[in-house]
């Protein structure tokens, strides 16, 4: 595999970067761009080659833009071979469009991609957009970290990454926030705090798991479970009535909003 340079190496570059490592075993062609000391020292002691700036790069190697969006400018001041470099790029910056990234980067050797936390473990879900006339090798180099990490989709249309930046991208919160109820549930009602815990995660993988097996529809998987009167039923009705999906889809709005708001 080409260089790779990840550019903050926060909460989401980390995220790759273990992702990456995982699965090539190797940290010889990651490298960890990154000012704040603390975070270097501690990518420096995990084996990564670590740098406040990128000195060099060829034409091929891949740079991936994982810095908050608001330090996006300041990135590319410390950072100025950037401004020269016309290879790949990959921005996982929520907010920042990609003519944005085009006009200040110089070049359209641009995706713009949102990944979720769940690539640290190579169960990510990651939505990129690139224009219909992107290169193949760029589409290639992109592929190529993305699939180690999990799952991507190229979307046709960019808006479409706010969708993503929702859905996939904060998704795992939302997720995490239900298992934490289902434990909050189980505390309450006399489990301890690893036995709600064991429960709720078994709880959300089988199902997850039994859904993509059985290749049928979420809300089939949902009706098989419940009985005429029994106590599934009943637990979703009382869902169904608090507005459930409603407000969910509510969340997730809120949330797509924020993202293109973030663009303007």
């Amino acid at each position: 595999m080409k260089n790779i340079y990840m550019v903050g190496a926060g909460h989401m570059g980390g995220a790759i970067l273990r992702g990456l490592k995982g699965h090539l075993k190797s940290t010889a062609n990651l490298h960890v761009v990154e000012v704040d000391a603390q975070r270097m020292g501690y990518w420096r002691e995990q084996g990564f080659d670590t740098a406040t700036q990128i000195q060099t790069l060829a034409p091929h190697d891949c740079v991936v833009l994982a810095v908050p969006p608001q330090q996006f400018a300041s990135a590319l001041a410390g950072n100025p071979i950037l401004s020269r470099h016309q290879g790949p790029v990959i921005s996982v910056m929520a907010g920042i469009t990609h003519a944005t990234l085009v006009r200040l980067l110089g070049h359209d050797s641009v995706v713009r991609a949102i990944p979720n936390t769940p690539s640290e473990v190579a169960q990510g879900v990651t939505m990129y957009y690139a224009p219909a006339h992107a290169s193949t090798d760029l589409i290639d180099c992109a592929r190529q970290i993305f699939d180690v990490i999990g799952i991507s989709l190229r979307v046709r249309e960019e808006w479409q990454i706010d969708t993503g930046t929702a859905l996939a991208g904060g998704g795992p919160a939302l997720v995490a926030h239900f298992a934490d109820a289902l434990q909050d549930y189980g505390l309450r009602t006399g489990l301890d705090q690893e036995e709600a815990a064991v429960v709720a995660l078994q709880l959300l993988a089988g199902t997850a798991e039994l859904i993509r097996a059985s290749g049928k529809p979420s809300s089939q998987i949902c009706r098989e479970v419940q009985t005429v009167g029994g106590t599934t039923e009943r637990a979703i009705g009382a869902l169904d009535a608090a507005g459930f999906k409603e407000l969910v889809n509510a969340a997730l709005d809120a949330a797509a909003r924020r993202s293109a708001q973030l663009g303007e």
